[in-house]
């Protein structure tokens, strides 16, 4: 085959080059997992969030829960992957107001997840689909102290 017989495929040729080598460039890969409590039932609301230091440089990936306990982590973009490395990860349950707490509601997950420094949370990100299932525990109720 040559040029003059099918000349839509050679100029089309270098645009796909591109195509394929920005995906491919990116270096991210995808993280999708499932928040939930020790009783299997979904955490249903909040970030999940990631950091590492990557050649040198400190990134971060998150990704939002879903009602159903899902999410997927982006670092540019929602859901566009992280890249390679070891991270510390935190959930971060969705704040409560001063009028919910003044009612005595608790946040949806216990404090120590809230933090790298005290969560025990950790995932390497690899080449390839990763899957990231965190199981945490909700807080121990407040006692009442009149």
């Amino acid at each position: 085959m040559d040029r003059s017989t099918h000349p839509r495929l050679f100029a089309s040729a270098p645009l796909l080059m591109l195509v394929l080598a920005a995906g491919c460039a990116s270096g991210r890969y995808p993280v999708n997992g499932r928040v939930t409590y020790e009783d299997g039932s979904p955490v249903e609301a909040g970030p999940v969030i990631g950091e590492a230091e990557v050649n040198g440089k400190l990134v971060g990936a998150q990704g939002n829960i879903a009602p159903d306990g899902t999410f997927s982590w982006g670092t540019k973009n929602a859901g566009d992957g992280a890249l390679p490395g070891d991270y510390r990860v935190a959930v971060m349950p969705v704040a409560l107001g001063d009028s919910e707490l003044a009612e005595g509601k608790q946040p949806a997950v216990d404090g120590k997840f809230t933090r790298y420094e005290s969560s025990g949370l950790t995932f390497e990100v690899k080449a390839g689909p990763n899957e990231l299932n965190i199981t945490v525990t909700r807080p121990k109720p407040r006692s009442r102290t009149n």
